[in-house]
């Protein structure tokens, strides 16, 4: 029993030993941190995503094109989607965006691993002035062996050793921007350095306000010495509540003897011509890749004389490519499903002309993805109106 005594006399000597001001102010941030990240519910956001190149860091940046997604944190795990899709891909993100710079991490990954991890190392610096304001500053630093830092060019991929600095508010130990920078890059990558800055910023999600990330600057330089940037920002953010089906009930007193109408789902066949109209127009000023965009069948489509499609069916697609050059833009679209009461028509078509607009002539030859269109446009052309009739081949 003494000697129980004398322990507990000792450990409650430690406990209230004050920290030194390094330690106890990345103790606050950890716990800070830690804490939001355990109880923060499952949610999305709306990811815009800027990416812009210029081939000598003396050129000026040029916005390449926009894209937009839905990402989601779901039990710890970044999920993608493009908008108004079914369902999330528990998957990385250059599988759904195959072309261009694009990274991921910036939503939940990093924080993860710094915070609730053991592999980082620490530095503090003290306070600084951080946009206009005094905050908390550390360095750390992350070694490749316990590195989950991983980076995909191609199909070349990496685990990379990292390091950085954190920005926290002295007040409430909130992280404000977290940076992270690669080190020793591997040849097989052909990149020089990468850099990637996230701000963070209170949301209200549910019921509760939790900090999430607001926007963050993915930076890239290749060997050849040009440069890749990718600015994105996260927007909408809301409750994740998964796949649901709603019904009503009937009304007291009220019957329905109508039975549901099965749904016959089939790839439309070789060499069917469908004619779609827009239905909504493409305003190519805010538009971005992944935007759905909607059409209507505008006759029948038949083969050898049987009804395949009928007039009015709706056609659901999205913008594949939005690529601005010097002298024209190049729109790519994608209608991978057309629904009638009753039917669900999937189409693989290649676009053959499109009515009602003049195409401008372009160079060079474009690879296509599978049931892609590309629609070259003036650079003055704002928007590819409504009503505008393309005409695919299957």
């Amino acid at each position: 029993m003494r000697k129980v005594a004398i322990l507990l006399a000792v450990f409650s000597l430690r406990a209230q030993t004050p920290l030194s001001p390094d330690l106890d102010a990345l103790s606050k941030i950890r716990t800070r941190m830690i804490f939001n990240l355990e109880h923060q519910p499952n949610y999305t956001c709306v990811e815009t995503i800027e990416r812009s190149s210029r081939a000598k860091t003396t050129n000026k940046l040029k916005v390449v094109d926009t894209l937009r997604l839905e990402v989601a944190l779901v039990d710890g795990r970044e999920m993608f989607a493009w908008p108004g899709s079914k369902k999330f891909e528990d998957s990385d993100v250059t599988k759904l965006v195959p072309r261009g710079a694009i990274g991921n991490g910036n939503f939940s990954t990093h924080a993860q691993a710094l915070f609730e991890g053991r592999a980082a190392t620490f530095r503090y610096l003290g306070e600084e002035v951080f946009h206009g304001k005094k905050a908390i500053r550390f360095d750390y630093s992350v070694p490749q062996m316990l590195s989950g830092y991983r980076i995909r060019v191609a199909a070349a991929s990496a685990i990379v050793a990292y390091h950085g600095s954190f920005y926290a508010d002295p007040a409430t130990f909130d992280i404000e921007r977290i940076e992270v920078i690669a080190d020793d890059l591997p040849a097989v990558l052909l990149l020089s350095s990468t850099e990637d800055e996230i701000d963070y910023a209170v949301a209200r999600i549910g019921d509760g306000d939790f900090l999430l990330p607001a926007e963050s600057q993915l930076t890239m330089h290749d060997l050849n010495g040009s440069e890749n940037q990718n600015h994105v920002k996260f927007t909408a953010c809301r409750q994740f509540s998964g796949e649901s089906v709603i019904t009503f009930d009937d009304a007291p007193g009220a019957k329905s003897d109508a039975a549901p109408v099965p749904i016959r789902e089939f790839d439309l066949p070789a060499g069917i011509e469908v004619g779609l109209v827009l239905t909504e127009d493409i305003d190519l000023r805010t538009a971005a890749i992944g935007d759905q965009v909607h059409a209507r069948v505008d006759r029948d489509v038949k083969q050898k004389g049987q009804l395949v499609i009928p007039k009015g069916a709706t056609a659901t697609g999205r913008i594949t490519r939005l690529e601005r050059r010097d002298n024209f833009s190049l729109l790519g679209l994608s209608f991978p499903e057309i629904e009638a009461p009753g039917i669900l028509a999937r189409m693989q078509g290649i676009l053959t002309s499109v009515v009602g607009i003049v195409q401008p002539n372009r160079g060079g030859v474009t690879r296509l993805s599978l049931g892609e269109g590309l629609i070259p446009l003036s650079a003055s052309q704002r928007r590819l109106a409504r009503g505008c009739i393309m005409i695919w081949r299957t």
